[in-house]
C-alpha cells in the first residue's frame, strides 16, 4: 500500500516543468533559512524530491538557482503588492500610500528580503556573476518605473529615477527591519513618499 502511494506521488511531478517549479520552490525554503554558502545542492534536490544530478539538468549551479528563485519570487511579490494597492480607497492616492503598500507586502515574506541580500553578496564575491545581479535589478527597477508612471503620470526619466530611489530605499529599510523588527520606520518610508509626491529635481 505504501510503495504504491510513493509511486503515485513521484509520477505527480514527473513531467520537467514540474520538476523545474519544485527545485525553485526547494531552493526558496532552503536558501532563505540557510543562506546559499551553507545550503548543498543534495539538500535542494531532497526537499524537491528529485535527484541531485537532474538539478544540473535544470541548473548549472546554486547561484542560477537563487536567480532563478528571485525571479519567480519578484512575480509574487508584483502580484500581491497589485492586489495591496487595489485595496486603496477612492480618495487615497497612490503616492499616498505606495511605500506602505511595498512595506506590507514585504514585511509578510521577509524572506524575499533575506534572498535578494544573498544575491547581492553573491554578485560582491562573484564578479563575473554580478551582471546578473545588474539585470536583476534592472528588471525590478523597470517595473516599478512603469507602476510610477502609470498612476502618476510622470516622463519616463522621472519615473526611472523616482523607481531607482524606491527600490534602494526599499531594499535598505527592510535589511534595517530584519535586523531592528521592533524599529517604527513609518516616518522614513512617508519621507520617501514625499519624492512620489514631488518627484526628481528639474533636468534644467
Amino acid at each position: 500500500m505504501s510503495d504504491q502511494t510513493t509511486t503515485k506521488q513521484k509520477r505527480t511531478w514527473k513531467h520537467q516543468e514540474d520538476n523545474r517549479e519544485r527545485l525553485i520552490a526547494a531552493g526558496y525554503t532552503i536558501l532563505s533559512e540557510k543562506g546559499i554558502e551553507a545550503t548543498t545542492v543534495k539538500e535542494i534536490a531532497h526537499l524537491a524530491d528529485v535527484s541531485p544530478g537532474l538539478f544540473h539538468y535544470y541548473f548549472a549551479s546554486k547561484d542560477e538557482l537563487l536567480l532563478a528563485v528571485l525571479l519567480e519570487a519578484g512575480k509574487r511579490f508584483a502580484q500581491q503588492l497589485m492586489q495591496e494597492l487595489q485595496t486603496m480607497q477612492p480618495e487615497q492616492n497612490f503616492s499616498d500610500v505606495a511605500m506602505f503598500a511595498v512595506s506590507r507586502v514585504g514585511s509578510r515574506d521577509p524572506a524575499w528580503y533575506r534572498l535578494r541580500y544573498e544575491l547581492f553578496a553573491l554578485g560582491l564575491r562573484k564578479p563575473a556573476f554580478l551582471p546578473k545581479v545588474g539585470e536583476f535589478l534592472a528588471k525590478g527597477r523597470q517595473g516599478i518605473a512603469q507602476v510610477i508612471q502609470e498612476r502618476t503620470g510622470v516622463d519616463e526619466v522621472q519615473a526611472q529615477a523616482i523607481a531607482a530611489v524606491v527600490l534602494a530605499s526599499s531594499d535598505g529599510l527592510g535589511l534595517q527591519h530584519l535586523a531592528q523588527p521592533d524599529f517604527d520606520f513609518t516616518a522614513a518610508y512617508r519621507l520617501i513618499q514625499r519624492l512620489l509626491v514631488a518627484g526628481p529635481p528639474s533636468r534644467e
